[in-house]
């Protein structure tokens, strides 16, 4: 993630917190303009062009038709229902959203306040337990923005709707339960390893709370869900970017875009996709995955007025 969307996330952070007295007196109507929509502008969704974002999204739910807060799109794709609400979130706003989803057939359903985020999987809906489809849940603030900048980036414009989005979610899903189920079953656990432990030990009985400190030397910190390990860049490797790590040159002939940061990598998207996606590659950098180049190209097209606005 490039540095313009970590700094800007660090100060929506800081917006959140200057709020804070406010936030459980707003109605959904201040949430929406006052958080929600600076959010996703954050994340690189443009809440002005039907491209990205739609507003009251129609969906049929029987012989009623309700209205999605938000949908974020991919041209004329719908990607995640995104469902505002003032306050506490709960399992009801989190049922609403998913049978949107589900109706719309889109795979994520995001549920947010504008200071905490859980994000939905549909696919893994299974019951009704609404919290086995629960992807994310973070809980924005200047204190945990480090933490959660690495989970943020898989919500921005561009990789939302890549390949890689839907294992990288279905592992976390599948963290997130199976912490759920040890945790549930921890007592019984610790019991089970001391058992173990003074079978083969052969040194009498054990301390449990010694024994859930001598795990955690073993096994290093637990990571709390929402947190992921980043990884460095294999040297020589290439380097992943983003449309807002471009920036447009209108000195220069239409369609020209530079690195910011390496002013000498240009990009020139009056041309075809192939010829920029070659050209991306000679210049040894790549997108999140081979479908998140469209609506890296779209973008950037669009900032040059290569794309007539709707």
């Amino acid at each position: 993630m490039n540095e313009e969307i970590t700094d800007a996330l660090r100060k929506y952070a800081e917006r959140v917190q200057s709020f804070k007295e406010q936030l459980q007196k707003w109605n959904e109507d201040e949430v929406k303009g006052y958080l929600i929509e600076p959010l996703l502008a954050v994340l690189l969704w443009d809440t002005t062009d039907p491209n990205f974002v739609r507003r009251q999204y129609p969906v049929t739910m029987g012989s009623e038709t309700k209205r999605v807060d938000y949908t974020l799109m991919s041209g004329d794709t719908a990607i995640c229902v995104v469902e505002a609400k003032p306050g506490e979130l709960d399992e009801d706003a989190a049922r609403q959203a998913l049978s949107y989803a589900r109706n719309l057939d889109v795979p994520w359903a995001l549920v947010t306040n504008g200071q905490r985020l859980c994000l939905y999987g549909v696919e893994f809906c299974r019951s009704e337990n609404i919290v086995d489809a629960l992807v994310m849940d973070i809980a924005i603030s200047p204190d945990s923005t480090e933490s959660s900048i690495d989970y943020l980036k898989y919500l921005t414009n561009g990789t939302l709707d890549s390949e890689e989005v839907y294992d990288v979610f279905k592992t976390f899903n599948e963290r997130r339960a199976l912490l759920a189920f040890l945790q549930n079953k921890k007592d019984r656990l610790v019991k089970v390893i001391a058992k173990w432990i003074e079978e083969d030990w052969d040194k009498g009985s054990v301390d449990e709370q010694l024994l859930l400190v001598s795990l955690e030397n073993v096994f290093g910190r637990v990571q709390k869900i929402g947190e992921k390990r980043i990884e460095r860049p294999i040297p020589g490797s290439p380097t992943t970017v983003v449309a807002g790590d471009w920036k447009y040159r209108r000195d220069l002939e239409k369609g020209i875009f530079e690195l910011k940061a390496d002013p000498n990598k240009q990009i020139n998207v009056s041309l075809p996709g192939p010829d920029v996606e070659r050209k991306l590659e000679k210049l040894n950098l790549r997108l999140s995955s081979k479908s998140a180049f469209g609506g890296f190209y779209y973008n950037l097209r669009r900032q040059a007025d290569l794309i007539k606005r709707k």
